[in-house]
């Protein structure tokens, strides 16, 4: 009776992944075409109307506080510190859930987005903006590597913290954490003047995209495998 019960709880569990897959899959394609459309723009224009508006708004406060701060968070974002943060949180989640293939996935989305990141900016070989930079930088601009780069470290960590935490406080803590910290590490490129916010903010898209298709591909293994075993 409880082999039956727990054969029916499991199947309930495939068919509301099955539904939650649709979901994401959706709102990808969602991404996908937003993303095709600022490319689009960018390559007949080269500019958009509110990346302007949008760096006054941002730099409105600026204070060596601010300046000071806004460094610090935009090093959180930067190669050496994905790199790093990546090889611990790969290390660290291998050890306590032995989930080899959600560790190769983990290293998959970080390395091959940042590989993707360098092709999109060869692609689209846009020039980083010259008014009023912070710090000095070099390479191109669209889209953000750190903006990328960032949705798709702390963005998987966010879907491993709701997959694995069963702890629901610090789970929506983690969570919105990590969602606050992608948004200001964006923020942070425009107020230093590295970026246009529409590098931002295709940053962020492709970041959603590679990241999006590889946990549905993720995900798909996995019920793949419950379903062989519930056939047994």
């Amino acid at each position: 009776m409880k082999s039956v019960l727990k054969h029916e709880i499991e199947r309930k569990h495939l068919n509301m992944s099955k539904i939650w897959l649709l979901t994401v899959f959706v709102g990808l394609a969602m991404n996908v075409v937003i993303f095709i459309q600022l490319s689009l723009t960018l390559l007949e224009n080269n500019s958009f109307p509110f990346d302007s508006v949008m760096i006054q708004a941002v730099r409105s406060d600026s204070s060596q506080i601010m300046d000071t701060v806004m460094v610090f968070i935009t090093h959180l974002g930067s190669s050496t510190m994905l790199g790093f943060l990546l090889i611990v949180g790969m290390v660290c989640f291998f050890l306590k859930y032995k989930d080899l293939l959600a560790t190769l996935c983990f290293f998959t989305v970080v390395a091959g987005g940042g590989l993707l990141n360098s092709l999109l900016k060869i692609y689209f070989n846009r020039d980083r903006p010259n008014d009023n930079r912070l710090i000095e930088v070099d390479g191109l601009s669209f889209p953000s590597g750190h903006s990328m780069g960032s949705m798709l470290l702390y963005g998987f960590l966010v879907y491993l913290s709701l997959r694995y935490d069963r702890r629901k406080i610090r789970k929506v803590g983690v969570v919105t954490s990590l969602i606050c910290l992608i948004f200001l590490i964006g923020i942070s490129r425009i107020y230093l003047g590295v970026h246009y916010p529409s590098d931002v903010f295709a940053g962020f898209l492709a970041g959603i995209v590679w990241l999006g298709g590889w946990v549905i591909a993720l995900e798909l293994a996995y019920i793949w495998n419950n379903k062989k075993r519930l056939e047994y």
